[in-house]
C-alpha cells in the first residue's frame, strides 16, 4: 500500500510541476478521439503484430485534427514479459476550422513494453 501512495503522490506532484499549457483555438468546440488497438501473437511463436488506428477531430466528426495509423512486428524474448515492436507509422495532421491544409508524416517507430503490476489491481 505504501508503494501505491508513493506512486500517486509522485504522479500528482509531477503533473502539477510539469503541466503543459495547450493552445485552445475555440473553447466552445467539442472534439473527439476514436481509437482502435490490436495485438495478435503468431501461434507457438515469439513473434506477432500490433498497432493502432486513431482518428482525432476538432468537432465530433469531419474536422480532422489528426489521423494516426501504426502497425508493427513484435518480438517477445522467452521467459520474459517484455515485448519489443518495430513498425511503420503514417500520420496526417489537419488544421482547425475551415482550413483543409494538412501535413503528412511517415516514420519508422520502435517500442518496448515493460508491463508492471502493483498489488492485485493496478497494472502499468
Amino acid at each position: 500500500m505504501r508503494k501505491i501512495r508513493t506512486f500517486l503522490l509522485v504522479s500528482f506532484v509531477s503533473m502539477n510541476i510539469f503541466s503543459a499549457k495547450s493552445q485552445v483555438i475555440d473553447e466552445s468546440k467539442m472534439g473527439a478521439w476514436y481509437m482502435y488497438f490490436y495485438n495478435a501473437d503468431f501461434n507457438n511463436s515469439q513473434f506477432g503484430v500490433q498497432g493502432d488506428l486513431q482518428y482525432r477531430n476538432w468537432n465530433l466528426i469531419g474536422d480532422l485534427e489528426q489521423l494516426l495509423i501504426r502497425s508493427g512486428l513484435t518480438y517477445r524474448p522467452k521467459s520474459t514479459k517484455v515485448k519489443f515492436t518495430l513498425g511503420y507509422a503514417h500520420i496526417t495532421t489537419g488544421a482547425p476550422d475551415e482550413s483543409t491544409d494538412t501535413t503528412t508524416e511517415s516514420r519508422i517507430y520502435q517500442e518496448a513494453l515493460l508491463p508492471q503490476q502493483i498489488g492485485n489491481w493496478v497494472y502499468i
